[in-house]
């Protein structure tokens, strides 16, 4: 299946054939046309959903959006503040971007109700944006989603399989005005593995190699499994393997090489999101096998998450999850701390786990 992103707009989807490439086009022409001021970013991919971010961020910029708050919510958190931030004006009377980050899609019933609120009182010097990761079924069929898609621009971001992550690289180097070899193409993918960040990062540091038009198998070996790079790959893997002396040797190893924190939290959150979805579905009643086949999780890789989805429950996933997002406030700015400090512990919780009982 060629398409993964889709825009739904009152529950009709639009796919697109060229994934995430025509996702930032098809967003500034449907932005050209008809201004949004409330948007729902969901899906499985927290790449596409950041670019999706940049790009909806850039047009509003450009219509004079020119201030941002950021909230960060779950079915607990008291909703006043984001309240107050509408209901007070500018320093400078310019038009604000308020973001909504609700990670698992579960606002709570106190939650549901300000989002309904929030959806009444909002002004034309306010533009929404509400983010979320993969929606349960559950969810979409709540009356504040209706009630939001119904009004907002709405960009599912689908999960891109690693059959499909060839074409996905192909495309991506293509735009950048490169091709591939066939044997390169096929270590490339073999190397990330299906993380999209991964690949995109590999990607970048391809053009600054210098590379003319055509991508070797040197040039991949070169560039994407070499070093502190690879090293990311490695990181998650040693952590859900509960090897704690391995992962802390290269958490250590990759600060000293100069490697930023929220480069470092895009392929844990990876593997998070990944995890946490597959503890879902067992949670649910299926199998870890049928978790690891339906999330499409490689063949080299299912026994090294299998053996953790087996010392796991859903409870303990929700809880790395909740640090994950802790860690992400912090790299933000949005919460006081050392962002180092804090993916130390979210890197210990996932090599340590608290083993599920019977």
């Amino acid at each position: 299946m060629e398409a993964m992103i889709q825009f739904q707009k009152n529950f009709k989807f639009l796919e697109i054939p060229e994934i995430i490439n025509d996702l930032l086009s098809m967003i500034k022409q449907i932005e050209e046309k008809e201004f949004h001021q409330m948007h729902l970013i969901h899906g499985a991919e927290d790449l596409l959903i950041l670019e999706a971010q940049d790009e909806i961020r850039s047009n509003a910029y450009n219509l004079g959006f020119t201030e941002r708050s950021r909230f960060y919510f779950d079915a607990r958190s008291n909703w006043d503040g984001i309240f107050a931030e509408l209901k007070s004006p500018s320093l400078f009377a310019e038009k604000k971007i308020i973001e909504i980050n609700l990670p698992l899609g579960r606002p709570g019933k106190t939650g549901s109700v300000a989002l309904l609120e929030l959806m009444e009182i909002i002004t034309a010097d306010h533009l929404l944006i509400l983010i979320c990761g993969k929606l349960e079924k559950s969810i979409t069929n709540t009356k504040w989603f209706k009630a939001f898609s119904a009004r907002a621009q709405v960009i599912e971001c689908k999960k891109v399989y690693p059959s499909q992550m060839g074409g996905w690289i192909s495309r991506r180097l293509r735009d950048k005005g490169l091709s591939i070899d066939k044997d390169a193409l096929a270590m490339f993918v073999a190397l990330t593995e299906g993380n999209l960040f991964a690949a995109m990062q590999s990607i970048d540091r391809l053009m600054l190699m210098g590379i003319d038009q055509r991508v070797s198998l040197e040039d991949v070996n070169d560039c994407v499994a070499d070093g502190a790079h690879f090293d990311l790959f490695q990181l998650t893997d040693a952590a859900i393997s509960s090897n704690s002396t391995r992962t802390f040797n290269i958490f250590k190893r990759l600060q000293k090489e100069g490697m930023q924190p929220f480069e470092v939290m895009r392929v844990i959150n990876w593997e998070i999101k990944n995890l946490f979805s597959m503890s879902l579905d067992i949670s649910c009643g299926n199998s870890i096998k049928q978790s690891m086949n339906r999330a499409k999780i490689w063949q080299s890789k299912q026994q090294l998450i299998g053996n953790f989805l087996n010392q796991v429950n859903h409870q303990y996933m929700e809880s790395i999850l909740g640090q994950a997002c802790s860690v992400d406030k912090v790299i933000k700015g949005a919460a006081a701390g050392n962002s180092w400090d804090e993916i130390g512990r979210l890197l210990y919780m996932i090599a340590n786990p608290i083993r599920k009982t019977a």
